[in-house]
């Protein structure tokens, strides 16, 4: 594939544009183990950066790639491939036989390099190995560019490198000394292989993307943390979530779902998040009264809709308390439509409100496009005690959360309100709790 007598007579290394890492191996051929020192020469000082098969920085048609300051591993007789130095050695090289035996262990002493990087096609199982070698455990970080997160090289990279206690990070935010100097253009995408000590950093950054509303980071990030086998931290995270950003952990646990990671919301998430996002059948239940919503059996003459009641007396398991959570995401707003299925009606909001406090009725209504965001609702899980979950259901148009009124008819059923109070006066009136419904069968 290469020839030992053209790279000989190869133009050497262009160190203008690369630094010159002063390596006394570069000009030469792979030479086992006879009389090589090893870098770094003391372990104290690790070495920076080795780009493994890499050729330096090249600029070309296809685009930017490679690093001007670090060494690069690569096949003992390799030329540069393409951009102004075609065919010139390659700048501070490390030799390999081969690009199937990828031994530098003459050269490159075990756990002494701070940051390996490579490019996602070319992970082999003896590559994998070498860079597992040299990767320093406490300090170093390994990043893979242009890489699919689910390829096999990457899972066999992670794999080893898990037992150095490191793990990945899809597309992650890399920490300043690791920026590059210029972006490489080459690659979609990279996965960056964190030590034990970038743990806390990770989990800060997983609660502020989701605070802050980076929800495409949030979800690579947690889908890491399930790869790394770091789920209490993960559970530790969305309960402060819960408690601190409870509409956004909403738009989060959204974006999961329908991101490709359900089974992480049903696995670390409570319950009740599956329940909501599956669009399975639920019922709704007031935490203050122990009722759950249901439409009236009859009509109101006045506008054709039915009132909602908290119910007081039939089973749980009745197909009137039957309810659906449809989600209607805009961007990273998140609101839901509560569908009755046994009427076949949405909840909705009055325009019109009570005459003394402005508070506002609700109804069950057949669907009406014009006034749409009357029919959308907030949802924002709050912890009542460390086992009860409860939500408080907002509509969206008028900005008021949903409770019971105090007063029971002589059936002992409570209408449905909006709250015009303070959000979170009247506490337990405007909690709900989410239970999964079926017929004969209703899970908490």
């Amino acid at each position: 594939m290469h020839s030992s007598t053209v790279w000989k007579r190869a133009v050497e290394p262009n160190y203008n544009t690369n630094i010159d890492q002063d390596f006394p191996y570069s000009d030469l051929p792979h030479q086992g183990e006879y009389r090589l020192v090893k870098i770094p020469v003391s372990l104290n000082k690790l070495i920076k950066h080795v780009d493994y098969f890499g050729e330096g920085r090249v600029v070309s048609a296809e685009g930017i790639r490679g690093f001007a300051n670090c060494y690069n591993v690569n096949h003992q007789y390799r030329l540069v491939s393409s951009g102004v130095d075609k065919d010139k050695k390659i700048p501070n090289r490390i030799p390999i036989l081969s690009y199937t035996d990828c031994n530098t262990s003459a050269y490159i002493k075990d756990n002494s390099v701070r940051i390996v990087t490579v490019a996602g096609e070319r992970l082999n199982s003896s590559c994998i190995k070498d860079i597992a070698r040299i990767i320093n455990n406490d300090l170093g970080t390994v990043i893979v560019f242009g890489v699919h997160e689910q390829s096999q090289g990457l899972k066999e990279l992670a794999n080893e490198l898990n037992k150095k206690g490191m793990f990945p990070y899809v597309d992650a935010t890399l920490p300043d000394e690791l920026q590059l100097p210029l972006q490489l253009t080459c690659y979609d995408g990279h996965v960056a292989f964190f030590n034990s000590n970038d743990i806390r950093r990770c989990k800060d950054e997983l609660y502020n993307n989701v605070v802050n509303g980076n929800y495409e980071s949030a979800v690579n990030i947690t889908k890491s943390f399930v790869i790394a086998s770091l789920g209490e931290d993960l559970n530790v995270i969305i309960k402060k979530l819960i408690r601190e950003a409870p509409r956004n952990i909403m738009v989060f646990a959204y974006k999961l779902w329908h991101g490709g990671a359900k089974d992480i919301v049903c696995k670390h998430f409570p319950n009740q998040f599956e329940y909501i996002f599956s669009e399975d059948a639920v019922t709704i239940v007031n935490y203050a009264y122990d009722q759950a919503l249901k439409l009236d059996s009859n009509i109101d003459p006045n506008n054709n809709d039915r009132a909602v009641w908290g119910d007081h007396r039939l089973p749980k398991t009745s197909n009137r308390l039957s309810w659906k959570t449809l989600p209607v995401c805009k961007g990273n707003d998140l609101a839901f439509k509560l569908y009755n299925t046994d009427c076949n009606l949405y909840l909705r909001m009055d325009d019109e409100g009570d005459w003394e406090c402005g508070e506002k009725q609700c109804w069950g209504a057949p669907m009406q496009e014009d006034k749409y965001d009357r029919f959308k609702d907030y949802f924002e899980p709050e912890m009542v005690t460390d086992a009860d979950l409860v939500f408080r259901i907002t509509n969206v148009h008028q900005n008021q959360p949903i409770k019971l009124e105090v007063a029971a008819d002589e059936r002992g059923d409570r209408l449905l309100w909006g709250n015009n109070m303070k959000k979170h006066s009247e506490t337990k009136r405007n909690m709900w709790v989410i239970a999964k419904w079926s017929s004969g069968n209703l899970l908490w």
